[in-house]
């Protein structure tokens, strides 16, 4: 199975670093650029999607939407199924703010986060073992509902990307990776039999990881656009 995981697009939020958390949000106009470069580039690629997931948030929903549409018209894809276990890690009282706002507000918790070395809950949103859960249960869905010819693309959120990449790679640990806006994940997953639960660790693959070829400049490309990168964002 490969399997295609995507950071959606920017959105204002991201642009101002607050913690959008579940909060929805619509792209910004440069977000939708990002979609669109992205979606002719993957055009361009030897593979099309079998399979569509995103987060139920419109800013995944409608890059993923806005990615379909950049491949030649009349093309048939499959319907976008949406899933809670893709949205964004809820941030709790974090949510909507910016970390100086949360600083401001709640000054004793971000100084407790920000020195010590225990993992430490924020009030109202979930626990590392709740992003944990619902990722891995996700992923193992895939594995068990899918042929190894299926090609999946999941358009979700920079927070819980890092929990479905630990899932894929089967580790506890959870590394903060910095995700730009439409940065690509590309796995080639040997799906295990129904006698086992786990891929075949010497079958699989990386082909992307953390990459925006999409936004870096075309050195043939005349229409002026210059270079774009990945923002990072929440």
């Amino acid at each position: 199975m490969r399997l295609l995981l995507i950071r959606h697009a920017e959105t204002r939020g991201n642009t101002q670093h607050r913690m959008l958390g579940q909060l929805d949000e619509l792209l910004s106009p440069h977000g939708v650029l990002q979609a669109q470069l992205l979606g002719q580039f993957l055009s361009q690629q030897s593979w099309r999607p079998t399979h569509l997931y995103s987060s139920p948030l419109q800013r995944t929903v409608i890059t993923l939407e806005m990615l379909v549409a950049g491949y030649p018209e009349g093309d048939d894809f499959p319907l976008i199924q949406t899933d809670e276990a893709l949205l964004e890690i809820d941030n709790g009282i974090f949510q909507g703010l910016t970390w100086q706002e949360a600083q401001e507000q709640h000054p004793e918790l971000c100084e407790q986060l920000m020195n010590s070395q225990e993992v430490i809950p924020i009030p109202g949103g979930e626990t590392l073992s709740d992003c944990c859960d619902r990722t891995y249960r996700f992923i193992h869905t895939l594995y068990h509902t899918h042929q190894s010819s299926d090609r999946v693309w999941v358009v979700t959120h920079g927070g819980i990307l890092q929990y479905l990449i630990a899932a894929i790679l089967d580790t506890p640990m959870i590394w903060g990776i910095n995700i730009g806006n439409t940065a690509l994940f590309e796995f080639e997953v040997a799906l295990p039999p129904a006698s086992q639960s786990k891929p075949n660790p010497q079958l699989c693959r990386i082909h992307r990881f953390n990459e925006c070829p999409h936004l870096a400049r075309d050195q043939n490309n005349s229409s002026g656009m210059g270079k774009f990168r990945c923002i990072d964002g929440e």
